[in-house]
């Protein structure tokens, strides 16, 4: 992000930004099918009923060539009326330019979107993984290469189509891979499949529609009721934001089918269990991570982004501060995907995302870039502060008070000031060149915070349970057996 900020300005940058936010609205098409498909083959799979999956996966890509030729066509129309959304500018012929570009690139990509949810039904994350990190590495190198030598936006928006291209291309022999019958025919293709596919996927369709209007409509109101160019400086601490919240995604990612399971056998006690634990995990992390990102964030954007964009400090401030409620809450939003009572999270999602975007809006006239961000937080502050929790208490009936006390209240105590003094006492008075030794610091605090926070906020029996699977993955498994349990 540096070197393209630094090679384009902040005035091409903004303009590369919302075509990444038009994108990001594409994924409303998606309509929930993903995550039908990798139900739909999974359980297949576990039928051992190769010919069903095939009519799912099928099914799937040819919906979302459909969808493609949609995506196509909206970006055809979003070009011609771009003058009206981003005003007259000598960069709006380029800008029209990448974003068909783009939409080309995005139309032939969204039959891949079948293939990753098939790949993920056979529990293959290493190949979705393997996959992303080359396509970022081969379009990093190929952006660091052509914007050295003079390229601009329009050279962005050939290699987003040439990374497309070859992701859609690696997802599909990945999935020959993993499922060596695999057929994809127009025969296999049915109306009745795609109803299936609906049935289960129309609640988390409009998830994925609040999430897109939560995370993905600032950088316009931004560029509309502020200017173009502070979308770029606003973009620095949505990032930063996006990437705490990606962060907590991976790591409770697994909830979800774990609640599917416990429900599937009826075990209830064992449901409360792991709502309890998980609760107790996601507390603690996202608070040292939210206190990193507070406590360095100022000095992190100077060193990254350079001390031209220290106003993007603030408006991180009230953005970690708002995903911190949220990802704090990801095993209650897993327990009711997993036990597929996920109508009610969709609800709270859409009504959360109109408010979103209507104090956005009117606060951004008055405040600029921080009204945009409380637009943000105050909706998800209520949302996942009084609704969610309330809800979610009275499925697994568990009192309020347990709720906020034990399993929120004292791992959010003990990691909050253990991040706190290690940063008052060791850190404070540190003063950071360069990212390096920055890194060294964060990286110090977070290791004190979370010792302090594994040994002071949960009981000898989860801390055990924590640590035998943690330090084999390191290298210290003898260490396990001389943790005390008490």
């Amino acid at each position: 992000m540096p070197f393209i900020v630094h090679r384009l300005g902040d005035r091409l940058y903004g303009y590369w930004s919302l075509v990444g936010a038009v994108l990001g609205y594409y994924g409303l098409l998606d309509l929930g099918i993903v995550s039908a498909v990798q139900f739909q083959v999974a359980k297949a799979l576990g039928e051992g009923n190769p010919e069903s999956a095939n009519r799912s996966i099928s099914t799937s890509v040819y919906a979302f060539s459909v969808a493609g030729i949609l995506v196509f066509l909206a970006t055809v129309i979003i070009a011609f009326i771009s003058r009206r959304l981003v005003g007259p500018s000598p960069d709006l012929p380029a800008f029209r330019t990448v974003l068909l570009l783009v939409g080309i690139g995005s139309a032939f990509g969204f039959p891949g979107r079948a293939l990753v949810g098939a790949i993920s039904a056979h529990l293959r994350w290493d190949l979705i993984a393997g996959i992303g990190i080359l396509t970022l590495v081969f379009r990093s190198v190929l952006i660091i290469a052509a914007l050295s030598k003079g390229g601009g936006l329009v050279s962005l928006g050939c290699i987003a189509v040439s990374t497309d291209f070859l992701s859609f291309t690696l997802f599909y022999f990945a999935l020959r891979k993993v499922q060596g019958d695999l057929r994809i025919a127009r025969a296999l293709a049915s109306i009745a499949t795609l109803k299936e596919l609906f049935q289960y996927g129309r609640h988390s369709f409009v998830i994925q529609m609040g999430d897109q209007l939560r995370f993905f409509v600032d950088g316009w109101v931004v560029g509309v009721f502020v200017t173009v160019s502070a979308v770029t400086h606003y973009a620095i601490a949505s990032r930063l934001s996006l990437s705490f919240m990606s962060l907590m995604i991976a790591v409770f990612g697994i909830l979800s089918p774990w609640f599917s399971h416990l429900l599937g056998s009826s075990d209830f006690d064992g449901m409360r269990r792991v709502f309890s634990f998980s609760t107790r995990v996601a507390v603690s992390i996202s608070t040292i991570v939210a206190a990193a990102l507070l406590l360095y964030g100022r000095p992190f954007i100077a060193l990254w982004m350079g001390p031209a964009y220290a106003d993007a400090y603030l408006p991180l401030v009230i953005l970690v501060a708002a995903f911190y409620f949220d990802v704090a809450q990801l095993p209650s939003s897993s327990y009711l995907l997993g036990i597929s009572k996920h109508r009610f999270l969709a609800r709270l999602t859409l009504a959360e995302a109109l408010a979103n975007f209507g104090l956005s809006i009117t606060w951004a006239r008055h405040y600029g870039m921080l009204g945009v961000a409380l637009g943000t937080f105050v909706p998800m502050f209520i949302a996942k502060v009084f609704v969610q929790p309330a809800y979610v208490c009275r499925a697994l009936n568990l009192s309020m008070a347990d709720y906020f006390v034990k399993l929120v209240g004292r791992p959010f105590v003990v990691a909050g000031l253990s991040s706190i003094l290690a940063w008052a006492l060791l850190f404070s008075r540190l003063r950071f060149s360069n990212l390096g030794t920055l890194g060294a610091a964060i990286s110090g605090q977070v290791s004190i915070s979370i010792l302090a926070t594994l040994f002071f906020a949960f009981n000898g029996g989860e801390r055990q349970s924590v640590l035998s699977r943690v330090l084999p993955w390191i290298g210290m498994s003898r260490l396990v057996e001389e943790t005390p349990t008490r």
